[in-house]
């Protein structure tokens, strides 16, 4: 272990089987129809008729042109698979949904999802709370770090995602346990994957940036006959605006499409993703705010920085269609995470002035995964009393296995928050899991799981979606230390309605009602103080309005909505040990968004959200590092969620080959303690792009924070993490 932590792992790059054996075939683009005049008959000709009988009619020629298609739209979608088990249209789904296109996650060179998530509405980067790491997001003002999918298929393991292979981004906001089960509090993120189209073509792209920034990627697709394949590769190696920071990371995601007949497919894709990197929340707090020093200002130890994981995710999905009417999906998915790493996390500061010092933290830890997901979704669409009418229907089952060790280190001591000395690991670094474990548990859960969901079409004009999802969840987990082993049982309904009505073609506006629940060990995770507490509750109020101008080029959106948990975990006040379901948590908000085309050439993306969010009961309460006082939680704002926040993007097309552009993104101040003592600062982030286009290549420059701004992405009670200082990437980007 001590090797494994004192040295990076070798690449496993694997074998790669060649593609240029599958490249074949000319693409065909379809022709027109033309009607040609019948032709003369000449069998009956007679060379002495009349002359003005001989006179030919020639008339001019027609020329017949294929439809061109109508460009894209860049930055704004039509659909989404997110708001219901099938694919439908936006203006249909009377919910709140975000799409980030491949088109704008390109032109932010957001090369981590929760980079590309940033154009949502509502949605914060958090850092991860407690044992968990990897992608961490709130939103509507509730945490959101189990609520991850694949194609609508849960993919919760903990690791940094990237886009590489991805198509595209898409976040329903609010309760939506009908769709997804347990968790899907403020909403849910779904990653949708890029999959064989059935041409043949190749594209790459490297970047090199500020920092030693190096990235690689290919994107390579073809197709014989019934078969077609597509594979995704990826290779960063980069430095950080961190001290002693760096990143390796290694990506493969093939998949391949058979066409068994006209009525069946199956579509078969893996993902494999390896990462080595630092464990690194940043800078200490100091009187309520991330200290006063440079942002590259780093805490931990020059050695034993470990931060690996591994990912691989398997994907079999069997399409069939019984006839036009009705149709079948099959999805299964099998996963297997493991994240190995080394904490390093702040404790109390001795506030001395200048001199003032911080404790340190420091752990061992490992967290394996493994999942199997088998989802079923049948959909019948057909007229019922003359109204259409959509029917989906469906199953899931689940397997979770989930062990997590941690071993806590010794010797570790306190340091200068303005004058660190940095130094290598004391002779108390816990260097493998040997000897005395501060945690050791393993936990299963099963997931059983039956839903129908309605569109009916009252009128043209009106639409009501309705339906509901029956649950059992079960989950049982064994404590290698103690004798604190737990198990819970839930079973829960989740309701779901909402109406649409749509004046006309470009107007949709609508009312929803939605559910979802938290059973104690949504994250996989049973204490004993929660172990005999039913499910939180909650339940989402929204209406809505999406409205197409322009000719449809522009898609304006805007939602006003209340999420709630009527029944929040909260201490017990006779008991301090155990907790009761007794508190309440709100976030009241408003959101606006618009994605398209403003102009010929003119490509926007806008979002903006208000949010509310209180704890508005609980008997809870915590010391503050401030104050030093016991206070309730309850009237506090909940954490790592700003008042205001919002995203402005847009490119224009100077030419068909120049493209300049860029945005801001801007959030007020947020607290980053539960008692609302610490603050991580408002700011607004300056970046630009310009790119020049060529019909087999690009060449673009992104430039972020071009004001230099100093700003914390994220933070908890005692640390925060700086965002990225002014820094530049150019990318060059070859297509065949």
């Amino acid at each position: 272990m001590n090797k494994a932590i004192n040295q990076k792992a070798k690449w496993r790059l694997g074998t790669f089987v060649p593609l240029g054996a599958m490249l074949s075939g000319l693409v065909m683009a379809g022709e027109p129809a033309v009607t040609y005049p019948a032709k003369t008959d000449t069998r009956h000709y007679q060379p002495h008729r009349h002359p003005a009988e001989d006179d030919e009619t020639v008339l001019e020629d027609v020329k017949v042109k294929a439809a061109q298609a109508p460009k894209p739209n860049r930055f704004k979608a039509e659909t989404s698979t997110t708001g219901g088990k099938a694919e439908m249209a936006l203006r249909d789904i009377p919910q709140s949904v975000s799409v980030v296109t491949k088109e704008l996650i390109k032109s932010q060179n957001a090369f981590n999802l929760r980079d590309a998530l940033r154009n949502v509405s509502g949605l914060t980067i958090a850092a991860g709370e407690g044992a968990r790491t990897g992608d961490s997001i709130t939103l509507r003002g509730f945490a959101a770090n189990t609520d991850n999918y694949l194609d609508g298929v849960k993919e919760n393991g903990q690791y940094n995602r990237d886009t590489f292979f991805i198509e595209k981004a898409e976040v329903l906001k609010g309760a939506s346990s009908i769709l997804f089960g347990r968790g899907a509090t403020g909403g849910v993120i779904n990653q949708v994957a890029k999959k064989p189209t059935g041409k043949t073509g190749v594209t790459g792209a490297f970047t090199y940036g500020s920092y030693d920034f190096k990235r690689t990627t290919l994107d390579a697709e073809s197709a014989y006959q019934n078969l077609s394949a597509r594979l995704n590769f990826l290779f960063q190696d980069n430095g950080s605006f961190r001290d002693y920071n760096d990143t390796q990371r290694l990506g493969l995601a093939p998949s391949f499409r058979v066409k068994v007949d006209d009525d069946t497919s199956m579509d078969l894709s893996l993902l494999h993703q390896e990462e080595q990197g630092v464990f690194d929340y940043g800078v200490p707090m100091y009187r309520g705010k991330p200290a006063d020093v440079p942002i590259n200002t780093y805490y931990g130890f020059t050695d034993n920085r470990l931060l690996d994981t591994d990912t691989n995710v398997a994907t079999v999905a069997l399409n069939h269609r019984f006839n036009s009417d009705f149709s079948v999906k099959n999805t299964v998915r099998v996963g297997a995470y493991q994240r190995d790493y080394l904490t390093h996390l702040f404790g109390a500061v001795t506030d001395t002035g200048a001199t003032s010092t911080v404790a340190r933290t420091q752990a061992l830890r490992r967290n394996e995964q493994d999942n199997v997901y088998n989802q079923t979704d049948f959909t019948y669409k057909k007229p019922l009393w003359g109204f259409n009418n959509t029917l989906m229907f469906g199953s899931e089952f689940g397997w979770e296995n989930y062990g997590f060790k941690s071993k806590s280190s010794t010797g570790v001591s306190s340091i200068s928050i303005f004058n660190p000395v940095i130094s290598a690991s004391s002779t108390g670094l816990a260097s493998d899991f040997s000897g005395t474990l501060a945690t050791d548990r393993y936990t299963k859960a099963q997931t059983y799981a039956g839903y129908v969901l309605d569109q009916f079409e009252i009128t043209p004009e009106w639409k009501l979606l309705a339906g509901t999802r029956y649950d059992q969840f079960d989950a049982q987990q064994l404590d290698r230390i103690s004798t604190n082993n737990f198990s819970r049982s839930d079973s829960q309904w989740s309701p779901r309605s909402g109406l649409v009505w749509q004046p006309d073609k470009a107007q949709s506006y609508y009312f929803s009602y939605g559910t979802s629940f938290n059973p104690s060990a949504e994250s996989l995770s049973i204490t004993a103080a929660n172990a005999n507490l039913p499910p939180e509750h909650n339940q989402n109020f929204e209406i809505g309005a999406k409205y197409d101008v322009f000719g449809g080029r522009l898609g304006v959106t805007a939602a006003l909505f209340r999420l709630e948990k009527t029944n929040a975990r909260t201490t017990n006040p006779n008991d301090s040990a155990l907790s009761i379901l007794a508190g309440e948590q709100r976030t009241d908000g408003f959101e606006f968004g618009l994605a398209g085309e403003v102009l010929p050439r003119w490509d926007m993306s806008m979002t903006y959200a208000y949010l509310d969010a209180k704890i508005t009961k609980s008997t809870t309460t915590a010391v503050g590092t401030v104050s030093g006082l016991t206070k309730s939680f309850e009237g506090m704002s909940a954490t790592n969620v700003p008042e205001h926040s919002g995203v402005f993007w847009n490119s224009y097309h100077i030419t068909p080959q120049w493209e300049v552009g860029g945005g801001v993104f801007y959030a007020s101040d947020r607290y980053a303690d539960s008692v609302n003592e610490v603050t991580l600062p408002a700011y607004a982030r300056l970046d630009a792009v310009v790119a020049y286009h060529q019909k087999h290549y690009d060449v673009q420059m992104n430039v972020f924070n071009l004001a230099d701004t100093v700003y914390y992405e994220s933070g908890q009670t005692s640390s925060a993490l700086p965002g990225v200082p002014l820094s530049a990437q150019v990318t060059v980007n070859m297509k065949y």
